[in-house]
């Protein structure tokens, strides 16, 4: 029977395969070749294993990193995940754990746009002799030799019993949050609407979900707190320093809640915990990440950024120099600092803040009084004084901070380094009559009204409004910033060029499709400059 499988053409080999090995289960192929699912009812169909298949023998290493590449090229790896990947063909099968190798699709140098099936391209071998070791540790089971052991072996991991509660990690904690969402969170007593608008958002609820265990969240530092049968949330001080919370509870007496959460593993294990709330950006709408700039800026652009920094500065110029994210979100672009009491970090969500101060606590380098919410296009810098110079109104900003803005030697050692938030009042459809407005995204605030006239076009740009606020309220910083590169080339912003005056230092540009959920074949660039120095923007060279 055995021989007859190496005869076999592809497609009859799966079907074969399939009839022999995995009949209890369903089995789909499509852009991977080979999956194995088993219907759990309230979730649907749930991937226990993907696999990809060769007729005849083959080398089985080379069918993994197709299936890799696979998986990556379709970003496959950001939805629900099976526990084993497979490869075979008319002989053997071999298995291995998609943790030995989900790490992979983490890395910011593989090319995932090749075409997987071509075991020849640069891509494709780097990757074979970079998985070399991890694909040595595949489970092999030849169909004569072993078809007992390998029945047993299937058994044993491939049981409802081994998948009744899916694990969930940082591959597929976005996938899970949309099924929350679309299952749990209407069951909240929360009007979402004006929650959002209150800056109240559904994902911080997912996440004190998804970090409790026994329906108690684990860290009393985020946004929303699950506590048994009930949440608290938007945690503020009294004027007296009493803690104050609000609390809501379930309107179907919890049934839902408890349906979904009888499915999934939690919390996750530990190591994926800083991840998961340092990247609480994916869970965001849309429409708030381009308000608010919680779009995650990949580590490679990160640390390629402070390469240039200390291209520019120096080696040890953190020693000298302060540094200031004031569009912080959850702090990742702060991450290879190292000289914290220099370092600062303010943004405009509280549940942002308390993710930071989380990650403070899981050992982020960085002092709980300098993460600070601060809405930089409203509030105002220093300590409101009387006459008398008592205090009437208190800045948000830390008191060493408003120190280095009001002295000008100081200032001049300040890097602002951001990834400001992007959003337009106005799109490109809009312009060609095929969309509308976008309603106070770029208006409603004091420093969209105040540099209105210095702005001109410009001001429908978030962005430029951080700019222009930088640039005459903190006069002489350094400002170094990812952004579009249309404030040094667009006709719309030559107001803004002629007000703002700076000396271009360095600077590098980066597709804007690296960036998560930026589509469009279009440069975002980071540029270093010197605001102390007054140059006129004519010609910058990356």
């Amino acid at each position: 029977m055995f021989e007859t499988l190496l005869k076999l053409s592809e497609e009859p080999l799966k079907s074969k395969i399939k009839d022999l090995y995995f009949s209890k289960f369903n089995y789909v192929g499509a852009k991977i070749d080979f999956c194995i699912t088993q219907n759990l009812g309230l979730l649907g169909e749930i991937n226990l294993l993907w696999a990809e298949a060769k007729q005849g023998k083959s080398e089985l290493k080379k069918s993994f990193v197709q299936l890799v590449l696979t998986i990556g090229k379709y970003k496959f790896y950001t939805e629900q995940t099976p526990n084993l990947l497979c490869a075979f063909d008319g002989e053997k099968i071999a298995f291995l754990p998609f943790a030995c190798l989900q790490e992979i699709f983490y890395q910011s140098d593989i090319n995932f746009s090749v075409t997987p099936s071509n075991h020849t391209s640069e891509q494709f071998l780097k990757l074979l002799k970079e998985l070399d070791s991890i694909l040595n540790t595949a489970q092999i089971f030849y169909y004569e030799k072993n078809d007992e052991e390998l029945k047993t072996f299937i058994k044993e991991n491939l049981t409802s019993e081994n998948i009744s509660k899916i694990k969930i990690d940082k591959n597929n904690f976005v996938s899970i949050y949309h099924k929350w969402n679309k299952m749990v969170k209407d069951t909240i007593s929360i009007d979402w609407n004006l929650a959002k608008k209150s800056g109240i958002i559904d994902a911080d609820f997912y996440l004190a979900d998804l970090l409790s265990s026994e329906n108690e969240t684990i860290s009393q530092n985020l946004f929303a707190i699950l506590k048994k049968d009930y949440y608290e949330f938007n945690k503020t001080k009294s004027d007296l320093g009493s803690i104050i919370n609000e609390r809501t509870s379930f309107k179907d007496n919890q049934k839902a809640h408890h349906e979904f959460w009888a499915i999934y593993e939690r919390p996750p294990r530990e190591e994926f915990w800083d991840y998961i709330i340092k990247r609480r950006d994916l869970l965001v709408d849309q429409d708030v990440r381009e308000r608010k700039g919680a779009f995650f800026t990949p580590r490679i652009w990160v640390d390629k950024a402070c390469e240039y920094l200390s291209k520019t500065f120096g080696e040890d110029y953190e020693e000298g120099y302060y540094i200031w994210d004031l569009a912080g979100g959850t702090g990742n672009l702060l991450a290879n600092f190292t000289n914290k009491k220099n370092i600062f970090c303010s943004t405009l969500d509280k549940a942002d803040i308390d993710v930071i101060h989380e990650r403070i606590k899981n050992g982020a380098n960085l002092f709980e009084n300098h993460v600070f919410q601060f809405d930089f296009l409203n509030d105002e810098f220093f300590d409101e004084v009387d006459d008398k110079g008592k205090i009437i109104q208190k800045s948000k900003l830390p008191l060493n901070l408003q120190e280095i803005l009001k002295d000008e030697n100081k200032r001049k050692k300040l890097i602002i380094f951001i990834n400001p938030p992007y959003a337009e009042a106005a799109t490109s459809t809009q312009i060609t009559n095929t969309g509308k407005n976008k309603e106070k995204v770029a208006r409603e605030n004091r420093i969209c009204e105040k540099y209105k006239d210095i702005l001109g076009k410009a001001n429908n740009e978030l962005f430029t409004q951080f700019f222009i606020r930088i640039y005459c309220e903190i006069e002489g910083a350094i400002l170094a910033s990812f952004s579009t590169l249309k404030y040094v080339n667009s006709t719309n912003f030559i107001k803004f060029r002629q007000a703002f005056k700076a000396k271009f230092l360095k600077g590098f540009m980066v597709p804007a499709d690296t960036f998560d959920n930026v589509k469009g074949k279009f440069p975002i660039g980071f540029l270093i400059w010197d605001t102390s120095k007054k140059e006129e923007i004519k010609k910058i060279k990356l």
